[in-house]
């Protein structure tokens, strides 16, 4: 029984590891000129709108801007800052949520005004770095005759006080749970994964599925997208990209409870999806424990492998190493906001940027 516990753990600690030597991290390469374009979703950002598009601009990027019914100015910002803005001053239409019908948008003007091969959606609140634009375009010049679709994982600022501590069991689900590197690496196997925070197309193949508008009505759009390219076949590469571009997700430890309380019920795909996901990282934050009755000599081996599997998580998404020291406690907060994700569900009281989406359907996958 020990070494079924000490194999469970080595296998996260061995996937975390893959992950954080052999992801991909472009970095700009003399003769990478290809063209992309960016598309950049925008409800009420006007705080965050410069710091993504200046930088963009300033590295001679195409960038497209939707204003998603903001009242604070962000469409003057985005213009000030050298963005093309498209607005939109109806309701959101039944069946969509606010993000989906905004990147769709977005697909449809950069269609007619843009004559970029690649498009790259990003999230309003992240901060390109000088070597972005740069990276991406090596990574297209490398990779993008075989691999029509790319996202990486930005470096994740920390929020205030114990804030990372309830969002580091995201990075670790993803890092130590998925062989990203691997699959890149040897061509086998497909990531059924995007970052809605960084999605790079290639326009062709957007134009082609329309994935927004196929997963209209889902709140965590990104999860609906990979699954439905992974169906299609389609390749998806998942890269390294801590050290051309950072995002600050949340700022204190309730909007982050609050910001993954409305995600996780999508991830889990169903009620029953949900207690068994949540049962899950419950086992996994505990089992460990029971190392320490078997063997009085070795009963320490599965929590040092489940902790060097959060330290080399945090090593490659370049997050804070501290909340790593205490994966339990990181696993134990995914459990009990799983479950809360799934209360709102039923209360109907899951919400995306003001909007309250109460008729969403109890399957994701139908809807």
């Amino acid at each position: 029984m020990l070494w079924v516990l000490v194999g469970l753990y080595a296998l996260f600690t061995f996937v975390s590891f893959c992950n954080l030597v052999l992801m991909r991290r472009p970095k700009p390469k003399a003769g990478a000129t290809e063209a992309i374009c960016f598309l950049i979703p925008a409800r009420n950002e006007v705080h965050n709108l410069d710091r993504v598009v200046r930088p963009l601009r300033a590295q001679g990027a195409e960038v497209i801007v939707f204003d998603d019914d903001s009242s604070d100015g962000t469409a003057e910002i985005a213009a000030a800052a050298g963005a093309n803005v498209v607005q939109n001053r109806t309701p959101l239409e039944a069946g969509w949520s606010g993000k989906n019908r905004a990147c769709h948008q977005l697909a449809l003007a950069a269609s007619e005004s843009s004559s970029a091969d690649w498009w790259c959606f990003l999230d309003a609140d992240v901060e390109p770095g000088p070597e972005f634009v740069g990276s991406l375009q090596a990574l297209v010049a490398e990779r993008g005759q075989k691999v029509p679709i790319f996202t990486g994982f930005p470096t994740i600022l920390p929020g205030r006080g114990i804030e990372p501590l309830f969002l580091a069991w995201v990075g670790w689900s993803l890092l130590a749970e998925n062989p990203f590197g691997l699959v890149a690496r040897t061509g086998k196997g497909h990531n059924m994964f995007t970052n809605g925070q960084l999605t790079l197309y290639r326009a062709d193949v957007y134009r082609e599925h329309w994935p927004n508008e196929a997963m209209k009505g889902r709140i965590l759009e990104d999860v609906a997208i990979g699954r439905y390219f992974g169906k299609k076949k389609v390749p998806i590469e998942v890269v390294n990209l801590t050290h051309a571009i950072k995002v600050r997700m949340y700022d204190h430890w309730r909007e982050t409870l609050d910001g993954m309380s409305k995600n996780s019920y999508e991830i889990a795909g169903s009620a029953v999806g949900s207690v068994l996901l949540a049962g899950w990282f419950a086992v996994l934050a505990l089992a460990w424990v029971a190392g320490f009755f078997l063997s009085a000599s070795l009963g320490w081996l599965p929590l040092l492998l489940f902790t060097l599997s959060g330290l080399f998580v945090a090593l490659a998404a370049r997050t804070p190493l501290w909340p790593m020291l205490f994966m339990p406690v990181n696993l134990l907060i995914a459990s009990v906001t799983i479950i809360r994700s799934l209360m709102w569900r039923k209360q109907g009281k899951t919400t995306w940027k003001g909007r309250v989406y109460s008729n969403l359907p109890s399957d994701p996958e139908k809807p």
